[in-house]
């Protein structure tokens, strides 16, 4: 089967003037559903038809194919179906025939390959003439027979709601019927995210809003990731060189960890300002000892995957889990305060890690997150000898804008970010004259760390 997809654009829209190329996210409107098709394998080829030699150009620029289309089907009531015949025709004359068109919109950028794909499928499954995508919807029509009795929506038959992501047509019925939903028709539902459409000026913020997260994530903007190494969990606690040479033990650190985050505890204990029970968890706890300082009306819980350092906890937490965080660990709103103390560094997978995160925090609930920043000062000057890359474990590397970006994205109001240094044993004049000599590690210094506190909005 070969599959034409078509992205017809008019210049001349009435309510948001150029919206099809106004920017979103940083791109041309247009651009969403154009790599969205490219990125499509099963799309043989795609063409932009416009208008618009402006549109045409800018098209060509972003790796469509583009054609221009007449006058007399690019007015205000022309409709899709004419400049899919228009293009159907003209590829017919270069000898270039297709089975099945894909008609995309520019307002829906949202859109996604793996959505086409699925449509694609079960058009070849059901032996449909096209299929349409749908979400559901639970809301009230006022014409619906059921709103006067107005069952609770969680109950209520839902409607379908046509998105405009897509709709493929076999190009035979197409010509035939000049319609894009020709029976029999099979129905693709789509999550609720890709009904949104730009119409207005408010449909353009609130599209961004959802454009800009898929962005960070199919671009991997939140964090770099680094190809991990095979490291026991154990074998992260046993003794070993720190950056500067200097063998560490991290069963038997105390006070110079506390040195380290004494603001975080003070901020922690200063939440407790009565005698209602709170709960907090520390994420990644190591040896507990940091916990142990946190005041004792909390209900304290632990979880660490090293057997050794959970064997320690104990000591200071009761409640200890050995397992890696899931989103089913603990029941969903169930702490008040989460502390995660140089763990998301480690993790393969940071992104759901946030996501189980603010699963299993109450609304309001207050999130401690502490991480190197792989984007400060010392980062940017000593590249490869940033002593943050001593460690092999430290595999997604954020900065502080990018955790930023993923905690507000994620759903948390992020309060303050803190970088701890000044206050510590690490602010010495040795430590600032090592600044000079970019051929050694670089030293311990302001940025090198943060803390960022946040809430679960």
């Amino acid at each position: 089967m070969k599959n034409l997809a078509v992205l017809p654009l008019r210049s001349r829209s009435h309510r948001v003037k150029h919206k099809n190329i106004k920017l979103v996210a940083g791109n041309p409107l247009l651009y969403y559903q154009i790599n969205c098709a490219l990125n499509t394998p099963e799309i043989d080829k795609l063409v932009v038809c416009t208008d618009s030699q402006d549109y045409y150009d800018l098209a060509q620029k972003l790796g469509a194919e583009a054609m221009l289309r007449p006058a007399e089907i690019s007015g205000g009531s022309s409709k899709s179906e004419e400049t899919l015949i228009y293009v159907i025709n003209e590829l017919k004359k270069q000898g270039e025939e297709y089975d099945n068109v894909v008609l995309l919109q520019a307002t829906s950028p949202l859109n996604k390959p793996e959505y086409i794909q699925q449509g694609l499928k079960l058009l070849d499954k059901e032996g449909s003439k096209s299929v349409s995508t749908y979400t559901e919807f639970f809301g009230f029509l006022l014409d619906d027979k059921d709103i006067t009795s107005r069952p609770m929506s969680q109950l209520k038959d839902p409607l379908f709601l046509e998105t405009g992501c897509f709709w493929i047509t076999e190009v035979n019925a197409l010509l035939k019927t000049k319609n894009r939903i020709c029976p029999p028709v099979s129905y693709l539902k789509l999550p609720k995210e890709a009904q949104y459409e730009i119409d207005t000026q408010t449909d353009l913020v609130i599209v961004e809003a959802l454009v800009k997260k898929n962005l960070k994530l199919s671009e991997d903007r939140y964090f770099k990731k680094v190809k991990p190494v095979t490291v026991k969990y154990d074998d992260y606690f046993l003794p070993k060189e720190n950056p500067d040479g200097i063998v560490k033990n991290f069963i038997e650190e105390s006070e110079g960890r506390f040195d380290l985050c004494k603001n975080e505890i003070n901020f922690i204990n200063g939440l407790i300002q009565d005698d209602k029970q709170k709960t907090i968890i520390d994420i990644g706890c190591g040896n507990g000892f940091i916990s142990s300082k946190f005041d004792n009306r909390y209900v304290k819980y632990g979880l660490e995957v090293s057997n050794i350092a959970a064997e320690n906890a104990r000591k200071h937490i009761t409640n200890m889990n050995t397992n890696p965080l899931e989103i089913n660990s603990y029941e969903e709103e169930f702490f008040d305060v989460v502390f995660s103390y140089h763990v998301i560094e480690h993790i393969v997978d940071p992104i759901s890690f946030i996501e189980n995160i603010y699963h299993i925090m109450k609304t309001h609930g207050k999130l401690i997150l502490s991480s190197p920043n792989f984007d400060c000062a010392m980062a940017r000057r000593f590249g490869e000898n940033f002593r943050m890359l001593h460690d092999k474990t430290h595999i997604s590397l954020f900065s502080d804008f990018s955790l930023r970006d993923l905690l507000e994205d994620s759903g948390f109001q992020v309060d303050k970010i803190e970088y701890p240094f000044f206050e510590t044993e690490y602010f010495t004049r040795e430590n600032l004259n090592r600044v000079f000599d970019t051929s050694r590690v670089s030293p311990a210094f302001y940025g090198n760390f943060m803390t960022i506190y946040a809430t679960k909005k």
